[in-house]
């Protein structure tokens, strides 16, 4: 079972959130060969995601990354201040995790991202480096955002930041 996704941005209003934009294979695929083709664009991935996609011409990129990263950015708020989730991650991440959909391959670092303790890492099983298996879509496209700068620091600063 799923738990409800939180979205940052429209917590307290009364509008309706928008439409869910879903990225695909072809995106992350063109997303992808654009990070491994330009340094100048890899450049300006890490420093804002968002808007290297915009000016690479992937509008659509940009919002389903936005969308990625406003969830990123509640479920580190939701580790910062839900005591009985946090302290249910610590005990058992790969349930709690699960739980909120996060996908295995991407889990140990998004755990990192957060700055969780060593011995809650250490409850994480091992992920075999070199599958014979491609990453599922999400697992791929939130590696990438959370190898990105921009996107850990605004996941440190947003308990700060409410």
């Amino acid at each position: 079972m799923r738990a409800k996704r939180i979205f940052v941005d429209h917590r307290l209003s009364d509008t309706p959130a928008p439409a869910r934009k879903v990225l695909t294979n072809g995106d992350l695929a063109r997303l992808q060969r654009t990070l491994e083709a330009d340094p100048m664009f890899r450049r300006r991935f890490d420093a804002d995601p968002v808007a290297a996609a915009e000016k690479a011409g992937m509008r659509d990129v940009a919002v389903g990354l936005k969308q990625e990263i406003r969830e990123l950015v509640a479920l580190a708020e939701r580790v910062a201040y839900d005591d009985a989730f946090r302290t249910n991650l610590e005990v058992d991440p790969v349930a709690v995790l699960n739980a909120v959909g996060m996908p295995e391959a991407a889990a140990e670092q998004l755990l990192k991202a957060l700055d969780v303790p060593d011995e809650v890492l250490a409850r994480m099983p091992e992920v075999v480096a070199h599958r014979h298996q491609e990453l599922p879509l999400k697992a791929h496209l939130l590696i990438l955002l959370l190898g990105s700068t921009a996107v850990t620091e605004r996941m440190h600063a947003a308990p700060r930041d409410t």
